[in-house]
């Protein structure tokens, strides 16, 4: 058994020298130089130039735009200006929605604030002067002429009138369509006149746009009140 320990610790021993053998071998240098292609690449890379670049001075011009912008502001932060501001920006909002709404409904913007010029034929609701109108030619002139507002002023009269031929109401001036309609209560030609009626105002009183297409509807609806014979119930 001693003998079996002594040659475990000579293995050992002789390992041990080995190694200190081997560690005293000298180490290979190897000397390496700096690639100056790469070098030169790096230095022209704007990416690789870290030296700090002091900031030009403004000029005068430079400092001119600055000095305005700094009052700019300080003008708006300002308590009188900034409520000044918000009114004007409110005000901006309800005048674009009400313009809106006017595009919408085809409202005139024009006609809005100043009195419509009165047409060259501005009648009157009486028998008198409805009797005294060729209506076929002066509708078919305004027409003509494009006046659609004039001709469905002209094709309402003419309705007022031949159903007053007819008997189926009584023109006066100062009556309403309200009155006109109480008189064709249950007649066959209620229902146009009624529609007539609204075509009527929503173009001459309402001061909104019309156009042939809707000239043509006002026609349309006389058509019907023309065929009217008698008073129906």
């Amino acid at each position: 058994m001693r003998i079996i320990n002594g040659l475990i610790l000579l293995f050992f021993f002789s390992c041990s020298a080995l190694a200190q053998g081997l560690n005293t071998a000298e180490p290979v240098i190897e000397i390496r130089e700096f690639n100056e292609q790469k070098l030169a690449d790096y230095r022209a890379n704007s990416d690789f130039q870290y030296e700090l670049v002091k900031p030009e001075p403004p000029n005068a011009f430079e400092r001119l735009v600055a000095r305005v912008q700094d009052w700019f502001w300080r003008v708006l932060n300002s308590g009188t200006t900034g409520t000044i501001i918000e009114i004007l920006w409110k005000g901006g909002l309800v005048f674009a929605f009400v313009y809106f709404i006017i595009k919408i409904f085809g409202v005139e913007v024009s006609t809005l604030f100043k009195p419509s010029k009165p047409n060259k034929l501005d009648y009157e609701v009486n028998e008198e002067q409805l009797d005294a109108i060729n209506f076929e030619e002066e509708i078919a002139k305004a027409l003509t002429q494009k006046q659609w507002r004039f001709a469905i002023r002209l094709t309402y009269l003419n309705a007022l009138k031949r159903m007053a031929d007819a008997g189926l109401l009584k023109v006066k001036k100062g009556k309403t369509n309200r009155d006109y309609l109480y008189e064709l209560s249950g007649s066959d030609a209620e229902n146009d006149f009624e529609r007539l009626s609204f075509i009527f105002d929503y173009t001459w009183y309402g001061h909104f746009e019309a156009d042939d297409s809707i000239a043509a509807q006002a026609q349309e609806h006389f058509a019907n009140i023309v065929d009217i014979k008698g008073k129906g119930k």
